[in-house]
């Protein structure tokens, strides 16, 4: 039987903006002596969610909850016995998700749950028999979900699914009588970008309107049959910003807007040297992309680009000489974007910036020396940051801050006997029904299990109560919603819409009561941010 075990730490005050000391639930999956259960892949479906995690008996399969004890089950046992079918990749498609998971009979292949145990089944086999097709990459677009997959006659191709088997079909066979490898499928002002081989022009960049004859490679970056390698894709607006390759300049800043000639390197930031740039984790923030950068004579920094040459540059030199900075984690948190970094005084540590060389700084040295604490995984949830750091060698622990140096400390339910919880667990999935942030820790004997952290916290003030409230509908949506305010009485208004990651995706100036918001971006979780002169309200908005 499973055990539960839920520890309350403080009551929520009306009215209040102090630092919160969340409610941490803990559910023991796991029973058998290996005792860890190692949840992941946490994505909502409906009211609830699903993820994989694992027990002695089954090993990983496919878990449903609804966030209590008694609603969390295993939803299916895939590969029936302790081998586990291992379910990842869940892809929203039409109040269902597609993923792919593995059982004895036909390896693994493509599946789909609408949340139930009879709706859970395999939707196509796609190479017949035990053999895996191995589907990967899977990305939603335009009410379908896009992948690669080998069917063991075309090689790995290009893949598409409506939901139904008659509906999973090749779309288009990028290089006959072999690999093309499709993968990094972006969607950007109304099409979905990928890179591909056609064995003819090596690895480019590929476009896609969800039609065989609307595939197409988009530009022969490296030209001939060199690979222009096109590699972390991240769209802003109508523009998609990645890495490329030349001959002649190596791996440099490129974007595109869709189009072959408005497909061009933006800047050669680190002139004649082939493989200079290594640029990596870009985000927006503030009307630009910020993006780890690599140049001869400062090494891996923080760089911002506006999508013009003379619009992009070195932030600064965080590392200073030709070390690496290494700045990279990034995360927007009360209009400052937070990351991790090096130097060699202070080792890996939190650094924040406002866009300025004078603004981007150690934001707090959490292990003091040149060891550093090496935080990662940032995620604001409600009105905090939080993030996971080593709190002593060997000890990481999640941590919260209120955007001050006196307000950034480890948070840990009091019970925990353990160094080290969080190992290398991610904080990255909000479950929008009870508010709580899911993630992995062995915070107890139990063993390295599902917990959940809840802010409780009531955060109104008088401008919120005073002024106005919003609401957004229909939500979940395919990406356009309409946002309806209770009056007009405010003077300047500014939406903001963040993913999961605390990436600002999507920004825009609020007119009047009822406004249309188009969000260009993939299925999934944002938290919408309405600025109203001085108050600030949020919603989730899911996005399937």
């Amino acid at each position: 039987m499973k055990q539960f075990f839920t520890i309350i730490l403080c009551f929520a005050a009306l009215y209040t903006i102090a630092q919160p000391v969340p409610v941490f639930t803990g559910f023991d999956l796991n029973t058998g002596a290996s005792q860890n259960s190692d949840p992941y892949y946490f994505t909502q479906l409906g009211n609830k969610f699903v993820f994989n995690t694992k027990t002695d008996a089954t090993g990983a399969e496919l878990w449903i909850s609804d966030g209590t004890t008694a609603g969390t089950t295993m939803l299916k046992d895939i590969y029936a016995g302790a081998n586990g079918g291992f379910p990842s990749e869940f892809t929203p498609i039409s109040g269902k998700l597609v993923f792919v998971a593995t059982d004895a009979a036909n390896g693994q292949e493509l599946w789909i749950t609408d949340g139930t145990t009879a709706g859970t089944q395999l939707l196509k086999d796609i190479y017949p028999g035990a053999t895996n097709s191995g589907p990967e990459e899977l990305t939603a677009y335009n009410g379908k979900v896009y992948f690669n997959a080998s069917d063991g006659i075309n090689g790995r191709e290009l893949w598409v699914t409506d939901g139904t088997t008659a509906g999973t079909l090749m779309l288009k066979d990028i290089r006959p009588g072999g690999n093309s490898f499709p993968d990094f499928f972006t969607e950007c002002n109304g099409k979905l970008f990928f890179k591909a081989d056609d064995g003819i022009n090596g690895a480019e960049l590929w476009i896609t309107d969800g039609t065989t004859a609307g595939t197409s490679m988009l530009k022969n970056i490296a030209a001939g049959s060199t690979a222009g390698d096109p590699y972390l894709p991240f769209a802003v607006g109508n523009t998609l910003y990645f890495r490329a390759f030349t001959s002649t300049e190596g791996f440099e800043l490129w974007k595109s807007d869709g189009t072959t000639a408005g497909t061009q390197m933006i800047k050669d930031i680190n002139p004649g040297v082939p493989n200079g740039f290594n640029g990596s984790e870009f985000i927006s923030y503030n009307g630009k992309v910020y993006f780890q950068g690599t140049d001869a004579t400062n090494g891996e920094e923080l760089w911002v680009t506006d999508g013009t040459a003379a619009g992009t540059q070195l932030v600064k030199d965080i590392n200073t000489g030709a070390g690496d900075g290494d700045a990279r984690y990034y995360c927007v948190y009360n209009n400052k974007l937070y990351f991790h970094a090096y130097d060699a005084t202070n080792g890996y540590e939190l650094w924040t910036s406002d866009g300025t060389p004078a603004g981007t700084q150690l934001f707090k040295d959490l292990v003091p020396g040149t060891n550093g604490s090496f935080p990662n995984y940032l995620i604001v949830y409600r009105k905090h940051l939080y993030f996971t750091a080593w709190q002593a060698s060997n000890d990481r622990q999640i941590w919260i801050s209120d955007g001050t140096v006196a307000g950034t400390k480890v948070v840990a339910p009091p019970v925990s006997p353990n160094t080290n919880p969080l190992q290398l667990s991610e904080l990255k999935f909000v479950y929008s029904q009870d508010s709580a942030l899911y993630f992995s820790a062995k915070y107890t004997s139990a063993g390295r299990e599902l917990w959940s952290m809840k802010d409780t916290t009531t955060y109104l003030n008088i401008n919120t109560i005073t002024k106005n409230n919003f609401s957004l509908y229909p939500n979940p949506n395919n990406g356009t919603f309409t946002l309806v305010l209770d009056n007009n009485n405010f003077t300047t208004g500014t939406l903001q819409v963040y993913d999961a990651l605390g990436r600002r995706v999507h920004e825009q100036s609020i007119t009047d009561k009822t406004q249309t918001i188009r969000l260009q971006q993939p299925a999934g979780n944002y938290w919408v941010k309405l600025q109203l002169d001085d108050a600030v309200l949020t919603k989730q908005v899911v996005v399937e």
